[in-house]
């Protein structure tokens, strides 16, 4: 499968056609057949923005999953909280992605205030209740533990139920490790549960390396304009046309 919008839009489409309905965490057990669409947002927000606007042509849902621990972007800067009011008007939902990384593991329950006080800013941020957890690059010592978040009142989308009763399937590092084109197909599984990066996707074919360098050409320049934007004159120390990347 192709790293592109109309690739991803094709596999949504045969999904309907096998007889899969897209649902979210809670209700897919009415279904006979289901699946759970995921998106981790791990570096940039306008392209989930992108992709949740494809999703709202096709007629789907989708949980979209932030980091309030990101050095790409804070969910509280205007412009992003904007982001995020769009992709929830374009039917989504928005979840958190917890980096564990970014904690002291002082004691076995540390995760817990952790991810409760992540949550209660990420519902003032959107201005709804947000009601399940993606973990990034989750532990393995994590992922057995199988962690109960509010008490089960809110979803952890690792839970042993969405990775053992589900066919889980994920492009992360922009790699299918199945193929998940054939996999539908065979309708194998009733129950998918996918994790697609909206990070790797784009109108054309590109490689991991074009991504890549695409997105770091980008934050050069935007960085230039929130200097510009903070900083009086600018242009009379640096001008935009004197920056270079990679040799470009």
């Amino acid at each position: 499968m192709e790293f592109t919008y109309d690739a991803y839009k094709n596999m949504i489409q045969l999904l309907r056609k096998h007889g899969y309905a897209f649902c979210d965490y809670w209700n897919y057990e009415e279904y006979d057949k289901s699946v759970i669409m995921r998106h981790d947002v791990d570096q940039d927000l306008e392209k989930a923005l992108e992709f949740s606007d494809i999703e709202r042509e096709l007629g789907i849902s989708a949980t979209y999953y932030v980091l309030m621990t990101s050095n790409f972007y804070n969910v509280f800067s205007g412009k992003n909280r904007e982001i995020l009011k769009k992709i929830c008007e374009n039917g989504h939902a928005i979840g958190l992605h917890f980096d564990e990384t970014q904690y002291r593991k002082t004691n076995k329950d540390w995760w817990k205030e952790a991810i409760d006080n992540e949550i209660t800013l990420l519902e003032q941020c959107v201005g709804r209740e947000v009601t399940s957890v993606s973990m990034h690059r989750i532990s393995k010592e994590t992922l057995a533990a199988d962690w109960k978040i509010r008490d089960g009142k809110v979803i952890n989308s690792y839970a042993k139920e969405f990775i053992e009763k589900h066919k889980y399937i994920s492009d992360s590092r922009r790699s299918w490790k199945e193929d998940v084109i054939e996999l539908i197909r065979r309708e194998q599984y009733n129950r998918f549960h996918m994790l697609v990066h909206p990070f790797w996707y784009d109108p054309n074919e590109k490689s991991a390396k074009e991504v890549l360098r695409s997105f770091c050409r980008e934050q050069i320049y935007h960085c230039y304009d929130e200097l510009s934007r903070n900083t009086r004159d600018l242009s009379e120390l640096l001008e935009k046309s004197e920056l270079s990347f990679l040799g470009e």
